[in-house]
């Protein structure tokens, strides 16, 4: 697995995106494009305004339509942050097992995680990939800007706490910011 020794040592920021009709129904999305349902429009909405306090120059996103939806909400918000979208911040594919339930969903990361070797198969993207994949889309983000807003999913965060060595989060709510930053130990979440 790659480290975060290629992340710049700077905080950045990570949101994950508003609510679609499969989160309300507790359904593995992985890379189905589906966009926001009107509580997720109107979570994006109020996002946007409690971000207003927040410096941001940069917004970069996922191009899965709920990702894209949530960042454009921002940026109706941030207009003078530049607006930019990272292929490789997209979810988790989860190949045939797309449209189970997060319970399923769960079991399987929890065994990825105590037997590295283990591979759910079903044309699942293999996580070790997924998490190279997640760490090239951060530095892209860190390339655009030194302290960007990633607009991205919850595998993705939840990959982003193992690489980095935080405690991790397996469902982080959707439109929470955090801020992800170094310290001398390491580094840490903080939710804004």
């Amino acid at each position: 697995m790659e480290s975060m020794n290629s992340i710049l040592k700077q905080s950045f920021f990570f949101v994950r995106h508003a609510e679609t009709d499969w989160n309300s129904q507790k359904l593995c999305q992985g890379q189905r494009d589906i966009p926001l349902n009107e509580k997720g429009k109107r979570q994006a909405r109020l996002l946007a305004e409690r971000s207003r306090k927040l410096k941001i120059e940069c917004i970069v996103t996922s191009p899965l339509q709920r990702a894209l939806e949530t960042a454009k909400e921002l940026h109706r918000v941030h207009k003078d942050a530049e607006l930019h979208i990272v292929y490789d911040l997209q979810e988790r594919s989860w190949g045939d097992f797309e449209g189970i339930s997060s319970e399923e969903m769960y079991v399987l990361e929890e065994l990825e995680e105590k037997d590295p070797f283990y591979s759910p198969g079903n044309n699942i993207e293999p996580r070790s990939i997924f998490q190279k994949r997640i760490l090239r889309g951060v530095l892209a983000a860190q390339s655009f800007h030194i302290h960007p807003l990633i607009v991205g999913h919850g595998r993705a965060f939840l990959e982003l706490c193992y690489c980095l060595d935080i405690p991790p989060i397996r469902q982080i709510p959707n439109c929470r910011i955090l801020e992800i930053f170094p310290t001398n130990n390491g580094w840490k979440t903080r939710v804004i």
